[in-house]
């Protein structure tokens, strides 16, 4: 496959159709002075969609006083 090469200025005025033809699986490369500098590639998705919460979190510990004042330094914030 032949990598379509457009200049900024190109793919500022037609970004939105050059995301559908990323989507479409070509390949686009943005480029300035003649040169390809980036290319532009679509995300691969897993296709599930992510449930918040879901991360396997492994053992954790919480000092059960973990909400309590911490004393040892308030005398080191200027109450005012």
């Amino acid at each position: 496959m032949v990598m379509r090469t457009v200049t900024v200025s190109e793919a500022k005025a037609t970004l939105s159709e050059l995301l559908e033809s990323v989507l479409a699986g070509q390949e686009i490369a943005i480029g300035r002075r003649g040169k390809a500098e980036v290319k532009l590639v679509a995300l691969e998705r897993s296709g599930e969609p992510r449930v918040l919460g879901s991360m396997e979190v492994p053992d954790y510990w919480m000092s059960d006083d973990f909400d309590e004042p911490l004393t040892d330094v308030e005398g080191d914030f200027d109450p005012a």
